[in-house]
Protein backbone atom coordinates (compact mmCIF):
# COMPACT_ATOMS: atom_id res chain seq x y z
CA UNK A 1 0.00 0.00 0.00
CA UNK A 2 1.33 3.42 -0.97
CA UNK A 3 0.46 5.23 2.25
CA UNK A 4 1.88 8.56 1.17
CA UNK A 5 -0.41 8.60 -1.86
CA UNK A 6 -3.31 7.45 0.33
CA UNK A 7 -2.91 10.27 2.88
CA UNK A 8 -2.18 12.96 0.28
CA UNK A 9 -5.51 12.02 -1.29
CA UNK A 10 -7.25 11.88 2.10
CA UNK A 11 -6.03 15.43 2.82
CA UNK A 12 -8.35 16.73 0.10
CA UNK A 13 -11.43 16.01 2.25
CA UNK A 14 -13.28 19.10 3.45
CA UNK A 15 -13.70 17.99 7.06
CA UNK A 16 -10.60 18.06 9.30
CA UNK A 17 -11.41 14.81 11.09
CA UNK A 18 -12.04 13.06 7.77
CA UNK A 19 -8.65 14.21 6.47
CA UNK A 20 -6.98 12.05 9.11
CA UNK A 21 -9.47 9.18 9.14
CA UNK A 22 -11.11 10.06 12.46
CA UNK A 23 -14.45 8.65 11.39
CA UNK A 24 -17.03 6.63 13.30
CA UNK A 25 -19.98 5.00 11.53
CA UNK A 26 -19.42 7.21 8.50
CA UNK A 27 -19.33 10.48 10.47
CA UNK A 28 -16.45 12.66 11.65
CA UNK A 29 -15.73 12.45 15.37
CA UNK A 30 -17.44 15.20 17.35
CA UNK A 31 -15.19 18.03 18.60
CA UNK A 32 -15.98 17.24 22.25
CA UNK A 33 -14.76 13.68 21.73
CA UNK A 34 -11.54 14.88 20.12
CA UNK A 35 -11.07 17.17 23.11
CA UNK A 36 -11.57 14.24 25.48
CA UNK A 37 -8.96 12.24 23.56
CA UNK A 38 -6.47 15.11 23.87
CA UNK A 39 -7.11 15.33 27.61
CA UNK A 40 -6.66 11.57 27.98
CA UNK A 41 -3.34 11.75 26.12
CA UNK A 42 -2.24 14.44 28.58
CA UNK A 43 -3.05 12.10 31.46
CA UNK A 44 -1.34 9.09 29.90
CA UNK A 45 1.85 11.02 29.11
CA UNK A 46 1.67 13.01 32.36
CA UNK A 47 2.20 16.18 30.37
CA UNK A 48 3.23 19.27 32.30
CA UNK A 49 3.26 22.95 31.41
CA UNK A 50 7.03 22.84 30.78
CA UNK A 51 7.12 19.74 28.55
CA UNK A 52 8.21 19.75 24.93
CA UNK A 53 6.15 17.21 22.98
CA UNK A 54 7.02 15.46 19.73
CA UNK A 55 3.89 14.41 17.81
CA UNK A 56 4.80 11.96 15.03
CA UNK A 57 2.29 11.16 12.28
CA UNK A 58 0.54 14.36 13.31
CA UNK A 59 -1.50 14.61 10.10
CA UNK A 60 -3.28 17.94 9.78
CA UNK A 61 -2.28 18.98 13.29
CA UNK A 62 -5.81 19.22 14.69
CA UNK A 63 -5.08 16.83 17.57
CA UNK A 64 -1.70 18.50 18.21
CA UNK A 65 -3.49 21.82 18.56
CA UNK A 66 -5.88 20.35 21.14
CA UNK A 67 -2.97 18.97 23.17
CA UNK A 68 -0.97 22.23 23.06
CA UNK A 69 -2.65 23.84 26.13
CA UNK A 70 -1.26 21.00 28.25
CA UNK A 71 2.43 21.53 27.41
CA UNK A 72 4.94 24.22 26.52
CA UNK A 73 5.74 23.37 22.90
CA UNK A 74 4.92 20.83 20.19
CA UNK A 75 6.77 19.76 17.07
CA UNK A 76 4.62 17.72 14.69
CA UNK A 77 6.05 15.44 12.01
CA UNK A 78 4.23 13.80 9.09
CA UNK A 79 5.27 12.43 5.70
CA UNK A 80 2.26 13.76 3.77
CA UNK A 81 3.09 17.10 2.20
CA UNK A 82 -0.59 17.95 1.86
CA UNK A 83 -1.44 17.15 5.48
CA UNK A 84 1.57 19.15 6.70
CA UNK A 85 0.40 22.04 4.52
CA UNK A 86 -3.00 21.83 6.25
CA UNK A 87 -1.31 21.78 9.66
CA UNK A 88 0.85 24.80 8.86
CA UNK A 89 -2.28 26.84 8.19
CA UNK A 90 -3.28 26.57 11.87
CA UNK A 91 -0.84 29.38 12.77
CA UNK A 92 -0.79 28.31 16.42
CA UNK A 93 1.84 29.66 18.80
CA UNK A 94 4.50 27.31 20.17
CA UNK A 95 3.75 24.64 17.60
CA UNK A 96 5.74 23.72 14.51
CA UNK A 97 5.03 21.20 11.76
CA UNK A 98 7.73 19.58 9.65
CA UNK A 99 7.79 17.06 6.83
CA UNK A 100 9.42 13.73 7.64
CA UNK A 101 9.11 9.95 7.60
CA UNK A 102 8.50 8.42 11.05
CA UNK A 103 11.25 5.83 10.61
CA UNK A 104 14.02 8.11 9.35
CA UNK A 105 13.41 11.77 10.28
CA UNK A 106 16.06 13.54 12.35
CA UNK A 107 15.43 16.78 14.22
CA UNK A 108 18.75 16.87 16.12
CA UNK A 109 16.90 17.46 19.38
CA UNK A 110 15.17 15.48 22.11
CA UNK A 111 11.76 15.89 23.69
CA UNK A 112 10.32 15.31 27.15
CA UNK A 113 7.41 13.30 25.78
CA UNK A 114 6.71 11.69 22.40
CA UNK A 115 3.39 10.70 20.82
CA UNK A 116 2.41 8.54 17.87
CA UNK A 117 -1.37 8.24 17.70
CA UNK A 118 -3.76 6.39 15.38
CA UNK A 119 -1.00 5.51 12.93
CA UNK A 120 1.02 2.47 14.03
CA UNK A 121 -1.09 0.18 11.85
CA UNK A 122 0.51 1.74 8.76
CA UNK A 123 3.89 0.23 9.66
CA UNK A 124 3.09 -3.17 8.27
CA UNK A 125 6.04 -5.31 9.31
CA UNK A 126 7.73 -6.08 12.61
CA UNK A 127 11.02 -4.64 11.35
CA UNK A 128 9.38 -1.40 10.26
CA UNK A 129 7.55 -1.01 13.57
CA UNK A 130 10.79 -1.56 15.46
CA UNK A 131 12.61 1.00 13.31
CA UNK A 132 9.92 3.60 14.02
CA UNK A 133 9.97 3.03 17.78
CA UNK A 134 13.76 3.14 17.80
CA UNK A 135 13.74 6.47 15.96
CA UNK A 136 11.15 7.93 18.34
CA UNK A 137 13.23 6.84 21.32
CA UNK A 138 16.26 8.60 19.81
CA UNK A 139 14.22 11.82 19.95
CA UNK A 140 13.07 11.29 23.56
CA UNK A 141 15.02 12.37 26.65
CA UNK A 142 16.20 9.64 29.03
CA UNK A 143 13.44 9.22 31.59
CA UNK A 144 10.86 10.46 29.09
CA UNK A 145 7.72 8.71 27.91
CA UNK A 146 6.53 7.59 24.50
CA UNK A 147 2.85 6.87 23.93
CA UNK A 148 1.79 4.79 20.93
CA UNK A 149 -1.96 5.10 20.88
CA UNK A 150 -4.92 3.62 19.03
CA UNK A 151 -3.13 0.50 17.77
CA UNK A 152 -5.24 -2.00 15.83
CA UNK A 153 -5.42 -5.13 18.01
CA UNK A 154 -4.84 -8.50 16.33
CA UNK A 155 -6.70 -10.18 19.20
CA UNK A 156 -9.81 -8.19 18.25
CA UNK A 157 -9.59 -8.53 14.47
CA UNK A 158 -13.13 -9.89 14.28
CA UNK A 159 -14.47 -7.10 16.49
CA UNK A 160 -13.69 -4.80 13.58
CA UNK A 161 -14.34 -7.18 10.69
CA UNK A 162 -17.58 -8.32 12.28
CA UNK A 163 -19.75 -8.90 9.21
CA UNK A 164 -19.49 -10.95 6.00
CA UNK A 165 -19.45 -7.72 3.99
CA UNK A 166 -16.51 -6.26 5.92
CA UNK A 167 -14.61 -9.54 5.72
CA UNK A 168 -15.22 -9.75 1.98
CA UNK A 169 -13.95 -6.17 1.52
CA UNK A 170 -10.86 -7.03 3.57
CA UNK A 171 -10.23 -10.11 1.43
CA UNK A 172 -10.54 -8.13 -1.81
CA UNK A 173 -8.22 -5.43 -0.49
CA UNK A 174 -5.65 -8.03 0.51
CA UNK A 175 -5.73 -9.52 -2.99
CA UNK A 176 -5.15 -6.12 -4.59
CA UNK A 177 -2.66 -5.00 -1.91
CA UNK A 178 -4.85 -2.00 -1.11
CA UNK A 179 -5.80 -2.82 2.47
CA UNK A 180 -6.53 0.60 3.96
CA UNK A 181 -6.48 -0.67 7.57
CA UNK A 182 -2.85 -1.73 7.54
CA UNK A 183 -1.52 -4.18 10.14
CA UNK A 184 -3.35 -5.45 13.19
CA UNK A 185 -0.64 -5.78 15.85
CA UNK A 186 -0.57 -8.21 18.75
CA UNK A 187 0.42 -6.48 22.03
CA UNK A 188 3.14 -9.08 22.51
CA UNK A 189 4.83 -7.82 19.36
CA UNK A 190 5.12 -4.34 20.86
CA UNK A 191 6.39 -5.79 24.14
CA UNK A 192 8.98 -7.84 22.27
CA UNK A 193 10.20 -4.81 20.30
CA UNK A 194 10.58 -2.78 23.48
CA UNK A 195 12.40 -5.65 25.20
CA UNK A 196 14.84 -5.82 22.28
CA UNK A 197 15.37 -2.05 22.49
CA UNK A 198 15.94 -2.20 26.26
CA UNK A 199 12.96 -0.10 27.35
CA UNK A 200 9.95 -0.81 29.55
CA UNK A 201 6.52 -0.97 27.94
CA UNK A 202 3.03 -1.23 29.39
CA UNK A 203 0.02 -2.36 27.35
CA UNK A 204 -3.08 -0.26 28.12
CA UNK A 205 -6.57 -1.45 27.27
CA UNK A 206 -8.70 1.45 26.10
CA UNK A 207 -11.63 2.73 28.13
CA UNK A 208 -15.13 2.14 26.79
CA UNK A 209 -15.81 5.82 26.05
CA UNK A 210 -12.98 5.90 23.50
CA UNK A 211 -14.41 5.65 19.98
CA UNK A 212 -12.33 2.70 18.80
CA UNK A 213 -11.95 0.83 22.10
CA UNK A 214 -13.59 -2.29 20.72
CA UNK A 215 -10.57 -3.07 18.53
CA UNK A 216 -7.66 -0.90 19.61
CA UNK A 217 -5.14 -0.58 22.47
CA UNK A 218 -2.35 1.74 23.63
CA UNK A 219 1.26 1.17 24.68
CA UNK A 220 3.18 3.46 27.05
CA UNK A 221 6.96 3.20 26.81
CA UNK A 222 9.40 4.50 29.41
CA UNK A 223 12.87 5.33 28.18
Amino acid sequence: MNWKHFWDKQALAAEGAEQVGRIMEGKALEPHLMGAIAKHIREQLQLTATDKLLDVCCGNGKLSQLILPYCAEIVGVDFSEKLIAEAQQLNAHNIQFVLGDASTFSLNQRFDKTLLYFSFQYFETYAMGKQVIQNLLLHTHPGGHLLIGDICDKRKFFSYYHSPKKLWNWFKQKLTKRNDMGKFWHPNELLRICHELGVKATVIEQENWQPYAHYRFDVLIEK
